[in-house]
């Protein structure tokens, strides 16, 4: 239980029992490819699904991913911040720390000796961008990337959700 002013923060690391509250909390429509990725990577165990709850309200979330897309992140056996959310009432409370606290201690406790994330690279972006460097991520020095592939210097590409800086930090 993480404390944040008087509200105890509760942070669940769900089961494959509760893949039905991670798909709600993550808006992915029963069957839909999101959803089947997510149940099945939540069975094999290939993603932990982490939860930050708050008067019994799930407010934030993310999963662990163990065998990331990024190559950098596999051939140095990191796994993967992904898809880490913070309900628009609960923001800039600490609840995104306290997420990623918790995941780089899951990590720790597979013996990893790091982790990695993504942040992608518009102005959406911007209070996630600030927060991962103040919490010691920094740029892997490959450049940016599309969809956890490396673009080119010189290559054009749309400034999406895909178009991101690959973060690690060492612990």
């Amino acid at each position: 239980m993480v404390f944040m002013g008087t509200e105890a923060l509760r942070l669940d690391v769900l089961s494959p029992q509760d893949m039905a509250r991670a798909a709600l909390f993550f808006g992915y429509e029963p069957g839909s490819p999101d959803d089947v990725a997510l149940r099945k990577n939540m069975a094999d165990g290939g993603w932990t699904v982490i939860m930050a709850v708050r008067d019994g309200q799930d407010v934030g979330g993310f999963y662990l991913n163990w065998t990331p897309k990024y190559a950098l992140y596999r051939r140095l056996d990191l796994p993967e911040i992904q898809d880490l959310r913070v309900l628009p009432a609960a923001r800039r409370q600490g609840i995104a720390s306290a997420l990623i606290a918790r995941g780089e201690e899951l990590a720790r406790e597979a013996g990893r000796n790091g982790m990695g994330l993504s942040v992608g690279l518009h102005g959406g972006y911007g209070n996630a961008q600030r927060l991962y460097v103040r919490l010691g991520y920094v740029p892997d020095g490959y450049g940016v990337t599309y969809d956890r592939e490396p673009v080119p210097a010189g290559e054009a590409r749309k400034v999406d959700d895909d178009l991101a800086l690959m973060l690690l930090k060492f612990f």
